[in-house]
């Protein structure tokens, strides 16, 4: 899984109370600004688009917490899939104790 734009974030995670986004499917997460919506990150294989009609889920960040916004394309075991090789990555170090919620529950 190949992880992009973490390198950016690094004044928001800094913060107290920090909020930031990111696209994420079973290929890549992108991260940005929680200023920056969804719909207008694209990375090459990775894009939200409202609707479903994207090939990625979109999440938002707090601390402790990730938190997916519901993709019909993406079951629940799906979505724990990926969060687990997600925070397994030695760049999401930072995250890796965090829950994840999808459709209002942890996984």
């Amino acid at each position: 899984m190949k992880v992009f734009g973490l390198e950016s974030l690094s004044p928001y995670l800094a913060a107290e109370g920090y909020f930031v986004k990111c696209v994420l499917n079973s290929s890549a997460a992108v991260f940005f600004p929680g200023t920056i919506q969804h719909r207008d990150v694209k990375q090459e294989g990775v894009s939200y688009e409202d609707d479903y009609r994207g090939n990625a889920m979109a999440a938002t960040i707090t601390p402790g917490m990730i938190d997916v916004r519901f993709h019909r394309d993406y079951p629940d075991e799906m979505v724990r899939s990926i969060s687990k090789r997600l925070l397994a990555l030695p760049e999401m170090a930072w995250a890796k104790e965090f829950m994840v919620r999808y459709q209002g529950r942890v996984l």
